[in-house]
């Protein structure tokens, strides 16, 4: 099936129709002209914020083209460099005159007289003019460097497996082996890999962490998680709201994880569950959802065109635009994102696919995230674009569950098809035990700055222990204190991790409502999606159809549904 054969129409500026993205002096002369403006009415105001608006697009482009090639070719240090220098010399530069305009935007007389909808914005640029610290510019360009080392470090190592090289990305599939053995022997191989760098990995972090107790202290903060709830905007939830968020995992949760620890041993005849045997079917099958990477997205294709026809429209037009990277191979960086585009009007979408189900996964999340773009992209106010994770990941997520029934695509036998939705829903709510785990690790080691390496992991052991119950880690106590060495986003974007868990939340609300009425959950959920940020998040939730809360009540609801579900799908 076909939805289109069109590619991608370049976005026309407005206002900025002759200047290159890659002339650091002339975006410097552009953003300067902008300070020189005489603003005389709120039209002019208006038009001052769609202008700094295009000459932010024109620069996200240039440095999101950057980023890009830097993650496709992660043992090509050229793009690396090359995304390093624009940063330096473009984007950091940049900060200053950026918080000027924003001073000159809220500054104005006209400020407010402005229309209701620009309210939401004028506190945003509030906010950013309180925290905004010229010293820490420098920190920022340091602080990007070194994160950056960590994708080349993970994305380098290979090991020896079976007699043939592999990346630590390329073990994955193997632990979804019938056969424990192999399952065992990849495992330890992916923990002998990377912490064969331990030591060049914790020599980094603490670089990193040093770089941003040091932005934290400059912006007036006693500890640097304070300071990014700040800087992250998060107005609509407080640093204590999080913490109920972590006790209310542990209480509502982890019942339900420990229930599903105990059926999965019991299922696959073992005595305990081993960190090895938590991605295996239990019942001893692999899921091959496609066997080449066209079919792969084809497939994608037709199932988000079933859910709203447009949505296949889109993925089909980045695939005819080259606006896909999806497989893995040695040299790409870890992980998946959709990079927003600007001024192409379009996203671009980089994974690791490795012929398994949680490829399908991946590419529908971030699908739902590309869908976002293209709602938003046209929005001339920045600001309103869903910068905040919170809005982000609810669209990426829900895109998951709300394809799911159509999975049949990938999947034509019927028991197949059923255990694909078993481990979607699955692993939805079993996720928030790892998002909180993650989260709490972040708020200890920026409140306790002065830890050694060697208390960080313990403590990290300890968070184990206490969100990863039901998973037997004896004689692994190595293995477990450093896992978090994994996990990308504590070296890269510190603190973007809790907003995953209040996603996924909110996702299983979403679903809920789409179990109860598809046709309405779709338009409520396609009405979310186009209003970006226009207003705080709690009020882009109703939109969505959903709440924001982080009760013990409200996370034991959501469980019960997926218990509901799952016995449903499982025929108990």
């Amino acid at each position: 099936m076909i939805f289109t054969d069109k590619k991608i129409e370049r976005k026309p500026r407005k206002y900025f129709k002759d200047l290159s993205s890659t002339d650091g002096e002339k975006i410097l002369e552009s953003i300067k002209q902008l300070l020189s403006e005489n603003i005389n009415s709120e039209k002019e105001l208006i038009s001052l914020v769609e202008k700094f608006t295009e000459l932010s697009d024109i620069v996200s482009e240039e440095m999101g083209r950057r980023y890009i090639n830097m993650t496709r070719f992660a043992d090509k240090p050229e793009y690396s460099e090359k995304f390093n220098d624009y940063f330096q010399n473009v984007v950091s530069k940049l900060k200053p005159y950026s918080i000027e305009v924003e001073k000159k935007i809220y500054n104005s007389e006209f400020s407010k007289k402005l229309p209701n909808e620009y309210q939401h914005m004028l506190k945003i640029i509030s906010n950013n003019i309180e925290l905004f610290r010229e010293e820490n510019i420098p920190l920022q360009v340091e602080e990007r460097k070194f994160s950056n080392k960590y994708g080349s470090i993970y994305g380098s190592i290979v090991v020896d497996f079976r007699g043939e090289e592999k990346t630590l990305q390329q073990l994955l599939p193997y632990l979804k082996s019938p056969d424990r053995t192999i399952r065992e022997e990849a495992w330890r191989k992916r923990f002998e890999g990377l912490l064969s760098r331990k030591e060049e990995l914790d020599k980094l972090f603490d670089e990193l962490k040093e770089i941003r107790i040091k932005q934290a202290k400059n912006a007036g903060f006693e500890n640097y998680r304070d300071y990014m709830h700040n800087l992250k905007g998060r107005f609509e939830y407080s640093v204590e709201d999080v913490l109920q968020f972590h006790e209310s995992v542990e209480k509502k949760v982890m019942p339900f994880f420990e229930k599903r620890m105990k059926r999965r041993a019991e299922k696959l005849g073992i005595e305990s569950v081993r960190p090895w045997d938590t991605s295996v079917d239990v019942d001893g099958k692999v899921l091959k959802p496609y066997n080449t990477i066209d079919e792969f997205v084809n497939k994608a294709i037709r199932v988000l065109g079933k859910v709203k026809r447009v949505f296949g429209e889109r993925l089909e037009m980045m695939k005819n635009s080259e606006l896909l990277d999806l497989e893995n191979r040695k040299g790409k960086a870890p992980g998946g994102y959709n990079y927003p585009l600007p001024e192409t009007g379009a996203p671009f979408i980089f994974m690791n696919a490795t012929g398994q189900s949680s490829d399908v996964r991946t590419l529908l999340h971030e699908s739902g995230h590309a869908m976002h773009t293209f709602e938003t992209v046209n929005i001339p106010i920045e600001y309103y674009r869903p910068h905040r994770m919170e809005i982000a990941e609810l669209a990426s997520m829900s895109m998951e569950l709300l394809t799911m029934h159509h999975w049949n695509e990938y999947y034509k036998d019927e028991d197949d098809f059923r255990k694909a939705m078993i481990e979607e829903l699955e692993s939805a709510l079993l996720f928030l035990p790892w998002c909180m785990t993650v989260d709490a690790f972040q708020q200890w080691i920026y409140t306790h700055p002065e830890h050694t390496a060697k208390e960080r992991e313990e403590y990290f052991g300890k968070l184990m222990d206490k969100f990863n119950r039901g998973i037997d880690w004896s004689g692994l106590d190595f293995e477990k204190n450093n896992r978090w060495m994994f996990q990308l986003h504590i070296f890269e974007v510190p603190f973007y991790y809790i907003e995953y868990g209040i996603a996924q939340l909110g996702a299983l609300s979403i679903y809920k409502n789409y179990v109860e009425n598809p046709e309405k959950a779709i338009e409520d959920y396609h009405n979310f999606l186009k209003v970006g940020y226009k207003m705080p998040i709690d009020k882009v939730y109703e939109v969505a159809g959903i709440k924001l809360d982080f009760s013990e009540k409200h996370i034991g609801e959501i469980v019960e549904f997926v218990e509901e579900r799952l016995n449903e799908l499982e025929g108990e």
